[in-house]
């Protein structure tokens, strides 16, 4: 049975997309790298950007011009982007600082710098700015002011994804609970209802964004609108909807590039295309979401990082000029941000994983971009070259060049399931007569520069070896290169007439072409010529070393796992708990000076922290018949969780039922199939941890108390959602509830006058009630024998060493319990139990404080802690130590 079938054009070819009943199998291996739930949402993309009966996309991409008085500041051409006037590559990296405490933003960002990455890209979820109508929070860790002036402070650009859709796995996919009871209101359609709405956040959003763009001294360089919706991406504007959102942003500020999602969008987005030139697009070549693995991971993805490695290089080699890497650090969904898919962990198994630790994909980016920078002047304004290619004596080696007036970058590829090895002879326009032995590794990338300047009377003529980056500082240039130890680098420098010097045999000058030929060791070897008193400094390192190489805009540190902070005489560095092996670190400096320190580490690495005694705190009292919710909502029938505005995920129901007769009842609700219990007269009747959809009670003849907790694992993302969503993904219960008496022919008695209150506790106010993380908040006990299998709070104090705080990352093993939420020093680290390969809550070190802290766990079914542990992620730990030079 043919469920869909899908017809795309491209400049290749006509790939046809067939989908059969039992053929999900074959589709996914067809789709190597992909999970399951990847593929199913490709089909989805096709699907809602093919127009009926054409299968002609809804889509282009291209983007907005910037506005004259931001072109001086941004532009583009077909060949690249210009910022500053200056050909700039985009290497960017997805991170959501609604999911990194701002305390941790600079070391993120920094990580970020360190592998490359010259920008920064990001959601303004809606509904974590606006979580309740009218009452805007851009403060404190929502402060978007602060972390653009931040990207600024550390030299890197800004995109930003202003929605008002965002989806990026989140919570209603950005949307503020509120909109799903405004009556009449249509999302993502020139809707009033919506619109307004819209208007009123973009009046607080826009002017923060536009305050911030390149051309009022900020970083922002592009903007995105909307987000995946069906209709149009890149710069079509196919109804009123879009056109409202385009003119309010226009009249807010907004002067940089801009489109509606879309582009080159892909885990492989350059896929298998010789060129991405296109003569036909206005704008250089760029993908918004280059995903990076994929949300459903957690930790180091081994094989990732090669496969990823050469679907970056593929970027480069065929002339794209630019990409965004989603997500290149994932981070936490703390609080209720989780969506259906996810819970507190948002890792990614990303480049930067949600603790901060630096995964194999980290380095193979960072290769990629350090690359891409240093020769972006080449890359932002090339075509592909057909002629004066390098020869190859293997076939197996593909070979592609990009030419443009700053020279050419030859790109040797080997598609092959092994490493090859060839001869490479310069082409005919290289003054260079010498070939080069090359081993490309399995699917291996390699660039060759050809004819590059790079100081006046030096020209890179030939580069047949590995080469890092290229760094200018005054009359200075430094050349990072590396490959296997024992091997050969090689470079070719055109000189000409000018006075040459060189401080090693390494070199060897010929008719105006000074040849290097090094061997590669096992410790960074420097070398040194000038040319009419500009220096040129070489340094060599191997495949390990170079990994171990970071570069500020002074200095190149070499050997340390990570380098946070640097100057001329210190570096703070990282060592992973499990690091293979620590190397010396090398500082060479600007100036030509060079400094080794060997210190090795001695840090203590505790497995576990140890926890006080255990106390409980009652979270059931809206289960009593006596409590007092004069104050919650009132409605004649069960209204959705959300319904009074809360956005935690529990809510209590509260209702009286009378019965004339005593005997057995059916209680028949209209609910989520998520978590709950129902409680009559205080006590809980029903068994399971899911709420059920009817449970028999035992009634006697009179008035009785009903009070049913409900609770969420996460609302849909809502991808592709237009229209109506008030009944979409309902959570708690609504409509009609209805009691029946089990024997005899009875009517069904209808169950109105309810009320409701979102909350564990049933106070919607803060967390849902006063949990309290000092001994004057009231109620806590000593823990009970047993499990009461009723909504409790408990709590335990642990005391932490200044090393421990500084040093650790730490997890708190919630495995034992059912589901709920942990707060560690009233900070609320998200939803229990994960659902991808990690057993605990990540607690971030900036919310952990020298001495006592304290731990509140919020369990729906009451389970006992015992068995809660916190304990160190061995495989995310790091030692830190500060190194004198």
């Amino acid at each position: 049975m043919i469920l869909n079938i899908y017809r795309f054009k491209n400049k290749q070819s006509v790939v046809t997309l067939s989908l059969s009943k039992g053929g999900l199998k074959d589709l996914r291996s067809c789709f190597d790298g992909f999970s399951m739930t990847a593929i199913l949402l490709l089909i989805a993309i096709f699907q809602a950007t093919a127009q009926p009966n054409t299968g002609t996309p809804t889509r282009n991409d291209h983007m907005f011009p910037a506005a004259p008085a931001a072109k001086p500041f941004v532009d583009y051409d077909a060949r690249g982007f210009l910022i500053n006037g200056k050909r700039t590559f985009i290497a960017s990296a997805g991170m959501e600082y609604a999911r990194v405490p701002r305390a941790l933003w600079r070391d993120r960002l920094l990580r970020l710098k360190r592998a490359g990455f010259n920008a920064v890209e990001m959601y303004t979820f809606w509904n974590y700015h606006e979580p309740k109508e009218g009452q805007f929070n851009f403060t404190g860790d929502h402060d978007l002011d602060a972390y653009l002036k931040l990207i600024k402070s550390m030299g890197m650009y800004a995109i930003v994804r202003v929605g008002p859709y965002y989806c990026g796995e989140w919570n209603m996919g950005g949307y503020p609970i509120w909109l799903r009871f405004k009556k009449g209101l249509r999302v993502r359609e020139d809707n009033p209802q919506f619109l307004a709405a819209v208007d009123k956040y973009f009046n607080k959003l826009m002017p923060i964004v536009a305050s911030n763009q390149i051309n009022h001294g900020g970083p922002v360089i592009m903007v995105q609108l909307e987000n995946e919706h069906r209709a149009g991406w890149g710069t079509i504007v196919p109804n009123a909807y879009f056109k409202h959102l385009q003119t309010k942003s226009l009249e807010l500020g907004l002067q940089v590039p801009y489109f509606f999602s879309g582009l080159h969008s892909g885990n492989d987005p350059a896929s298998d295309y010789a060129s991405l030139d296109d003569p036909g697009r206005p704008n250089p070549w760029f993908s918004p979401e280059y995903w990076g693995v994929w949300f459903l991971n957690y930790g180091p993805q081994e094989t990732d990082s090669t496969l990823y490695d050469r679907r970056t290089w593929k970027i480069i080699a065929h002339g794209g000029n630019g990409y965004n890497v989603y997500m290149a650090h994932g981070g936490s969904n703390f609080e209720y941000n989780n969506d259906r898919e996810n819970a507190a962990s948002y890792d990614y198994g990303a480049a930067v994983g949600q603790t901060g630790d630096l995964r194999p994909i980290y380095y193979s980016f960072k290769r990629a971009n350090w690359f891409a920078r240093s020769f972006q002047d080449v890359l932002e304004n090339s075509l592909d070259e057909q002629h004066n290619l390098p020869a190859v004596s293997d076939t197996t080696i593909k070979v592609t060049a990009r030419k443009s007036l700053a020279g050419t970058i030859a790109f040797l590829d080997n598609p092959d399931s092994v490493s090859v090895k060839f001869e490479l002879k310069p082409p005919g326009d290289v003054p260079v007569k010498a070939s080069a032995q090359i081993k490309l590794a399995a699917g291996e990338i390699m660039p060759v520069v050809q004819n590059y300047p790079i100081a006046p009377n030096i020209k890179l003529a030939w580069g047949p070896a590995r080469i890092y980056a290229v760094q200018s500082y005054q009359k200075t240039t430094r050349l990072l290169i590396y490959g296997d130890a024992d091997s050969k680098a090689r470079l070719y420098f055109a000189v000409g007439k000018g006075a040459v010097n060189f401080n090693s045999d390494a070199f060897k000058l010929n008719d105006g072409l000074l040849s290097f030929d090094a061997k590669i060791t096992n410790v960074p070897i420097p070398y040194l010529f000038a040319v009419d008193g500009h220096l040129v400094r070489i340094i060599v390192v191997n495949n390990e070393l170079v990994a171990r190489s970071w570069l500020d805009d002074n200095n190149i540190i070499i050997g340390a796992d990570y380098v946070a902070d640097a100057s001329n005489l210190s570096a703070t560095v990282e060592h992973p708990w499990e690091a293979r092996k620590a190397y010396p670190v090398w500082l060479y400096r600007a100036d030509g000076t060079v400094s080794e320190v060997i210190k090795p580490f001695d840090a203590e690495h505790p497995q576990q922290l140890s926890l006080g005694a255990w106390q409980a705190k009652n979270a059931f009292s809206p289960a009593s018949a006596v409590f007092n919710d004069r104050n919650w909502l009132y409605s004649y029938q069960a209204q959705q969780m959300g319904a009074d505005g809360d956005v935690t995920a529990y809510a209590w129901y509260r209702t009286k039922i009378k019965v004339k007769a005593s005997g057995r009842y059916l209680l028949q609700l209209r609910k989520a199939p998520e978590g709950g219990s129902v409680f009559l007269d205080g006590k809980r009747v029903d068994t399971s941890a899911i709420l059920p959809d009817t449970l028999q009670l035992n009634l006697t003849k009179g008035t009785h108390s009903l009070a049913i907790f409900t609770s969420h694992i996460g609302r849909n993302k809502l991808i592709f959602k237009i229209g109506e969503i008030d009944t979409l993904d309902r959570k708690g219960i609504w409509g009609k509830v209805t009691l029946q008496k089990v024997a005899g022919k009875n009517p069904a008695i209808a169950v109105n006058n309810w009320r409701m209150q979102g909350g564990p506790c049933g106070n919607s106010a803060g967390d849902g009630c006063v949990i309290g993380f000092d001994k004057s908040v009231q109620g806590w006990t000593r823990l009970p024998a047993k499990s009461l299998h009723k909504p409790q709070f408990y709590r335990a104090a642990l005391n932490l060493s200044s090393q421990i705080y500084s040093n650790t990352i730490w997890r708190v093993i919630t495995t034992s319990l059912s589901s709920g939420s942990v707060w560690v020093n009233g900070h609320n680290l998200g939803r229990y139990p994960e659902k991808i390969k990690i057993n605990g809550m990540y607690i971030p070190n900036c919310w952990l404080k020298p001495g006592k802290n304290t731990i509140v766990i919020f369990d729906e079914n009451g389970m006992l802690p015992n068995k809660v542990s916190i304990k160190a992620e061995v495989a995310a730990s790091r030692d830190t130590q500060t190194l004198q030079f």
